[in-house]
């Protein structure tokens, strides 16, 4: 969050860091795989779950459909984190193997608040969580053409030099279109992705924030047609219109327009995934608060100007 400074500006009250890692990737794709949510609005499209389907064994296929708890795999994150050869998989896999369960403990629970909770056999779930992972990385991970992940390394790099020079909060916003505003918020990590283009996520530990953003790609005939598609809706240009000057939830939107919230939610994706959204993280980590990005015209006008040149 920011805070005003007794010279009238503000400061900070979170630090930023920039990641890379395959592994986040890897285990970004097999977790998108298992919830398949957002699937339509992604660039890999529905078509995607059918052709991982025709990769991996129907023996894998089975694993991943009975694994029901996915609570290990979300915390898993704080352990891509916490390796020290996060750039390697097999390493990684090798580290969290020869960790005892109370090391993983250890780990993880700085993270955790009074609504989460380790629980079970840690030995088992970290077990199971490599078996998968293995499994996932042989048979899908690893027969994709990953020229891509140079770029994600190229891109954190790149993020971490704009981290020492602009403001923080600038470079959340730009690479993810979130906004932090929790004062509970200390540590704020930065992972470029590209399983889930062009949509931003974000997941809260405590008082730490893991953001998984889109690369961006430059093609501004894409960019324009894009952001034209998501403005060529007149219910769209409704919520625009609604939350322009102030953040709103999801609820605030439902209201004053009339609508389902099947179709709320779908015409806020499309509008996010054109990141004509602003997301504010406000105290209440389980809300929401949609507000319509400042730069509109300036990202419209500027990718414009460069197609027509």
């Amino acid at each position: 969050m920011l805070r005003l400074n007794k010279n009238g500006g503000y400061m900070m009250t979170y630090k930023v860091e920039s990641l890379y890692s395959p592994v986040y990737e890897l285990l970004l794709s097999l977790s998108l795989y298992k919830r398949q949510t957002h699937l339509k609005y992604l660039e890999v499209g529905t078509k995607w779950k059918e052709d991982v389907e025709n990769k991996i064994s129907d023996e894998l296929l089975r694993k991943i459909q009975a694994k029901n708890n996915l609570a290990f795999e979300d915390l898993s994150v704080l352990l891509i984190i916490s390796c020290p050869v996060k750039k390697d998989i097999q390493s990684f896999i090798n580290w969290l193997r020869e960790l005892s369960p109370g090391e993983i403990y250890e780990l993880l629970t700085p993270y955790l608040d009074e609504s989460m909770n380790i629980s079970g056999n840690l030995s088992l779930q970290r077990s199971e969580y490599i078996e998968l992972l293995q499994g996932w990385n042989e048979q899908y991970f690893q027969k994709m053409d990953l020229s891509f992940l140079p770029a994600l390394e190229k891109e954190a790099k790149l993020v971490e030099k704009r981290i020492k020079k602009d403001k923080a909060e600038k470079v959340i916003n730009s690479t993810s279109r979130f906004i932090v505003e929790s004062e509970a918020i200390k540590k704020v990590y930065l992972i470029p992705a590209s399983h889930i283009q062009p949509i931003s996520l974000v997941d809260q530990f405590k008082d730490t924030l893991v953001i998984t953003y889109p690369i961006t790609k430059e093609n501004h005939f894409n960019e324009v047609l894009k952001l034209t598609k998501a403005m060529s809706d007149e219910r769209r240009l409704k919520i625009l219109r609604f939350i322009s000057s102030q953040s709103c939830t999801f609820t605030d939107i439902v209201k004053e327009l009339d609508m389902a919230k099947g179709n709320i939610h779908h015409h806020l994706s499309i509008l996010r995934s054109a990141r004509l959204l602003d997301i504010h993280l406000k105290e209440d980590n389980h809300t929401f608060y949609y507000q319509t990005h400042k730069g509109i015209t300036n990202n419209l006008k500027g990718n414009l100007d460069l197609l027509l040149q």
